[in-house]
């Protein structure tokens, strides 16, 4: 019996996933995140760079981002995915008007598009390309109609990332060190 010898984790290491609450959500998630052998700074700093990634406009990168950021900064992997919750089909709207009226400000353009400006510049984006145009030309000109929608956007997403970010540090580091003190020694 080659596998008989093998060392079960302690209760207060591992997660029940015979649980239906230990399988999924935010709390179960945390709490897991919590028993890894990490320091409460590497929780919080994990946590701190998974928020700052969800303010920015990059759907479907952002968990890859934020695990990158986490792995050269030495932060926890698993708090900067959690991080990522903060941007969802929920917050997202709230986050990316924010972000857009801060990066006007920020960068001094003459104000916000109008309605019809959007949907003339969303519609020019789902014309099909003619037959001769190669897809760099199509590459080339969504940037053209995306970046003045996206410039904004990524200035605004900077700033209210590292505001959210730099306050979830403090929050996750907390939490983390609260866990750690009541954890019998």
């Amino acid at each position: 019996m080659p596998f008989k010898s093998r060392v079960r984790p302690e209760p207060s290491e591992s997660v029940d996933l015979s649980k239906p609450a230990a399988r999924s959500g935010f709390l179960p998630a945390w709490r897991a995140i919590l028993r890894l052998e990490a320091t409460p700074h590497a929780v919080g700093l994990g946590l701190a760079m998974g928020v700052f990634v969800a303010f920015l406009p990059i759907l479907g990168v952002q968990m890859i981002l934020a695990a990158m950021f986490a792995w050269v900064g030495r932060a926890n992997v698993g708090a900067a995915l959690l991080g990522t919750w903060a941007g969802n089909p929920i917050t997202w709207p709230m986050m990316w008007v924010a972000s857009y009226v801060i990066g006007i400000a920020l960068l001094g353009e003459p104000g916000a598009m109008t309605v019809e400006e959007l949907q003339r510049t969303l519609a020019r984006l789902g014309e099909p390309p003619g037959a001769s145009v190669g897809w760099l030309t199509v590459l080339d000109g969504a940037k053209t109609l995306l970046w003045p929608i996206l410039k904004p956007l990524f200035a605004g997403g900077l700033v209210l990332g590292l505001i959210s970010g730099g306050a979830l540090y403090f929050i996750g580091r907390r939490a983390a060190e609260a866990f750690r003190s009541q954890q019998p020694a």
